[in-house]
């Protein structure tokens, strides 16, 4: 009778190890993550983390020509083969542009000599009186947009 016992209890401990590894993250994948079994009882602000970008636009000076990109992360992000979509002009792709952490660095329209956190594009283009500027990351995805001018 003890060796059943002990085998059954050896049995449901084997079961639920592998019921246990069926649930860790190293087995979460897009195929076995659906609509069907998120739920808004099983997601919750403790157990689901998103990732913040750390590149924004965090202002736009039409008096001086520039567009402000911060960076609130801990590492510095390189802005190499970033575009800036101002207003319907043709997008401007940076060059190898770095924003340190917790810095940022004015993106000048015209002409005049780069420091490390005033770079000028020497562009044509204009600001209009109102209007928007995208970040475009290198895969084409929208990181940042800011609409001019900021009204309070």
């Amino acid at each position: 009778m003890k060796i059943v016992a002990y085998t059954l209890m050896l049995a449901l401990l084997v079961f639920l190890g592998a019921a246990y590894a069926e649930n860790t993250a190293e087995n979460v994948t897009a195929e076995n993550v659906t609509a069907e079994n998120v739920t808004a009882e099983n997601v919750t602000a403790e157990n689901v983390t998103a990732e913040v970008a750390a590149l924004y636009i965090a202002d736009v000076n039409i008096e001086e020509a520039y567009v402000e990109i911060a960076n609130d992360g801990d590492a510095a992000q390189s802005l190499e083969n970033y575009t800036l979509k101002i207003d319907e002009n043709e997008p401007v792709t940076l060059g190898a542009i770095e924003v340190q952490p917790a810095s940022s660095v004015k993106l000048f329209l015209g002409a005049g000599e780069n420091t490390e956190t005033e770079i000028y594009l020497n562009t044509t283009i204009e600001f209009a009186e109102a209007g928007n500027v995208t970040l475009i990351d290198p895969e084409g995805n929208e990181v940042s947009t800011f609409a001019y001018p900021v009204t309070e």
